[in-house]
C-alpha cells in the first residue's frame, strides 16, 4: 500500500503575559520578538499575525477591553444593535476621527474596508465566514452603516472587532483607491493613534505617534519600534544594556532573568498548543481515526509540560483553543476524552490500522513570537511518535512561505498550528468557523459533515442556550474524532525593563495593547 506522506506544522501563536509599562520620561518604546511570523502590512493579506503592530496604526469597527471583552468605548462604533430577527446590524460611527491623511471617517470607509476583507484577495482566518454571512452593506448616512446578514446571526459584532483577526480593522476607502492596493502595502495609512514611519524588512518596523487620539489622549511614546530578533540570548542582552523595553523570553530562562529582578509575566491558559491535520484525505494514514488515536496516546503531556517549558505549561485535553471556553458554554470532558499517555494501546492501534511498520511523516517547525521553544517542542512531539514506531522527519520552515502554501491547498497530508481561546462561546465558535468548517477558506483542520452541520446550525442561532448545546456536540465530535492533538496549555513569559511602570498587555491573540500602554487617559 502506497502511504502519501502526512505533514504536521507548528503554527505558534503569541499568548502575551500581562506585563509593566508605561515609561517615566521615555519618548520612545522598543519592543523585542523572537519572530514577525510575516512582515506584510495590508491588513487582509497579513492576517491575525500582524495585530502586534496594525492594532497601533488602525482603528477597529468594533472595540475589545483588554481581557476581550466587546467595548463601545474603543472601537470606531459607539453602539450596534440587531433588528428583531438579527438579520439586520446597524453600527452608529464615532463622530470626528480622521486618518493619518486628514480625511475623515465615513461609513463609506467602513464599507469599502468591510469589502476588502472579504474579497477574493483576502486571506484572513475569518473572510470565509463573513463571506457566508454578510448579504449587503447599506450606508444610510455617514455615520451609520447597516450589515444585512443572509441568516439570523449573533456573531457580526466579535467578527468585526479587535478580539479575533483583521476584518474590522477600518481603511481609507479614498486613499487606496487613488495610490492602489502594492503602494498601500507598503505604506499602510489608518486612522490609529501611531503611523507608519519604516520597514526594514528582517529588521524592524517603526510607527510614531500623532499629536492625539481619540482611543489614548497625548501618547507617552513618541515613536514605537518591533524589531526582528530570533536569537534570545541577543533578546535579554538587549534588555540588560537597556537597548529594549519588552522581549519575548523562553520558558527556561525565567528563573534566570528574575533573579535580575527584570520583571516578567505571564498569560495563563491563553493557549492550547496543538498539532493538527489538514483535511485528511483517502490513502493518509492519518484518515483513519485510530491512527489520529494513536498519535494522541503516544505523547506524554505531562513530561511536555515539565521539560520542554519548564514547568510553566499544563497539560492540555481539549481541541481549539478551549482553555476558557469549555467552561462558558458548559462543556466538560469525560475521563475517556483526556488521552491518557499509554504508548502501548498507541502502537496497538497503529497495527490494528495497518501500520504495524509505521509510516513517514514530515514535521514542518517554526515559530511565531510567544514561542522561543518551538523547534523544541516539535523535536519532543516527533520523538514521541518514533517511539511507536511513526517515520518522523522534522524540516525546519519559513512561516511565511509555509502560510502561503497552506492558503494555495499546496500542502498534502496534515498541518498542525496552535490556536488561542477567546472568552466568549461566540468567539469560540469564531474559532471552529475558522478551524473546523470545511467550506470555509481559511478551514484548516477538520472535513467532517456532522461538524459542517453543526456549526451552520450555530451560524444561525440566536439564543445562547440553543448555541451552547450545538458547541458542545460539535466539540464532543471533535475530541471523540480526535481532530487533532492538544498537548499543553501555555503560560507564556514576557520580560519588561526595569524602568517600565504598570501595563495590561491584554489576552487578545497576537495583540499586545500597547495602546494601553501608551495611554495618557488612564
Amino acid at each position: 500500500m502506497k502511504l502519501a506522506i502526512g505533514i504536521v506544522a507548528l503554527v505558534v501563536a503569541l499568548a502575551i503575559g500581562a506585563s509593566p509599562a508605561a515609561a517615566q520620561g521615555k519618548p520612545d518604546l522598543t519592543v523585542a520578538l523572537s519572530s514577525f511570523s510575516t512582515e506584510v502590512l495590508d491588513p487582509v493579506l497579513g492576517g491575525h499575525v500582524v495585530k502586534y503592530y496594525m492594532s497601533l496604526m488602525f482603528d477597529y469597527l468594533v472595540g475589545v477591553t483588554p481581557d476581550g471583552q466587546l467595548s463601545r468605548d474603543t472601537g470606531l462604533a459607539t453602539r450596534w444593535e440587531p433588528s428583531s430577527d438579527h438579520r439586520r446590524w446597524t453600527f452608529h460611527l464615532r463622530r470626528g476621527v480622521k486618518f493619518h491623511t486628514g480625511d475623515e471617517v465615513t461609513s463609506e470607509d467602513v464599507k469599502f474596508s468591510l469589502q476588502r476583507a472579504i474579497g477574493k484577495r483576502s486571506t484572513t482566518g475569518y473572510a470565509g465566514p463573513l463571506r457566508t454571512l454578510i448579504a449587503d452593506i447599506e450606508t444610510p448616512a455617514p455615520d451609520r452603516l447597516v450589515i444585512v446578514t443572509k441568516d439570523p446571526t449573533l456573531v457580526i459584532p466579535t467578527y468585526l472587532s479587535r478580539s479575533l483577526s483583521t476584518e474590522g480593522m477600518i481603511l481609507p476607502k479614498k486613499y487606496i483607491e487613488s495610490v492602489g492596493d502594492d503602494a498601500f502595502a507598503q505604506k499602510p495609512v489608518g486612522s490609529g493613534p501611531y503611523r507608519f514611519v519604516e520597514q526594514v524588512t528582517g529588521s524592524h518596523i517603526k510607527l510614531t505617534a500623532v499629536d492625539s487620539h481619540w482611543r489614548i489622549g497625548t501618547p507617552r511614546f513618541k515613536t514605537v519600534t518591533f524589531r526582528l530578533v530570533p536569537e534570545e540570548t541577543t533578546r535579554i542582552a538587549l534588555l540588560r544594556r537597556g537597548e529594549i523595553d519588552i522581549a519575548d523570553v523562553s520558558r527556561e530562562r525565567v528563573k534566570e532573568i528574575e533573579r535580575e529582578a527584570f520583571p516578567v509575566h505571564f498569560r495563563r491558559e491563553e493557549a492550547v498548543l496543538t498539532m493538527w491535520w489538514i483535511l485528511p484525505r483517502d490513502g493518509q494514514p492519518t484518515k483513519d481515526k485510530r491512527v489520529r488515536e494513536a498519535l494522541n496516546l503516544a505523547v506524554d503531556r505531562t513530561e511536555v509540560a515539565q521539560s520542554t517549558f519548564a514547568g510553566h505549561a499544563d497539560p492540555a485535553f481539549v481541541p481549539m483553543g478551549l482553555s476558557w471556553s469549555y467552561r462558558d458554554i458548559g462543556f466538560k470532558p469525560t475521563p475517556e476524552m483526556q488521552y491518557p499517555y499509554d504508548p502501548a494501546r498507541a502502537k496497538k492501534l497503529l497495527a490494528d490500522a495497518g501500520f504495524a511498520s509505521g509510516f513517514p511523516l514530515t514535521v514542518h517547525a517554526y515559530q511565531l513570537p510567544g514561542l522561543p521553544e518551538g523547534k523544541a517542542f516539535a523535536e519532543a512531539i516527533a520523538g514521541y511518535w518514533q517511539k511507536v514506531g511513526v517515520h518522523p522527519k522534522l524540516v525546519p520552515v519559513d512561516y511565511p512561505a509555509f502560510r502561503k502554501t497552506w492558503f494555495d491547498r499546496a500542502m498534502p497530508g496534515a498541518v498542525g498550528y496552535y490556536n488561542i481561546a477567546n472568552r466568549d462561546w461566540i468567539g469560540t465558535y469564531a474559532l471552529l468557523e475558522k478551524q473546523a468548517y470545511s467550506k470555509s477558506k481559511a478551514s484548516d483542520t477538520v472535513n467532517d459533515p456532522e461538524v459542517d452541520g453543526m456549526i451552520e446550525q450555530v451560524m444561525r442561532q440566536t439564543e445562547k442556550e440553543k448555541i451552547g448545546v450545538l458547541m458542545r456536540n460539535v466539540y464532543t465530535r471533535l475530541r471523540t474524532e480526535s481532530y487533532g492533538v492538544p498537548v499543553v496549555y501555555l503560560h507564556s513569559p514576557y520580560a519588561t525593563s526595569k524602568t517600565l511602570g504598570k501595563w495590561n498587555p491584554g489576552s487578545v491573540m497576537y495583540d499586545f495593547f500597547i495602546d494601553e500602554l501608551a495611554s495618557s487617559k488612564r
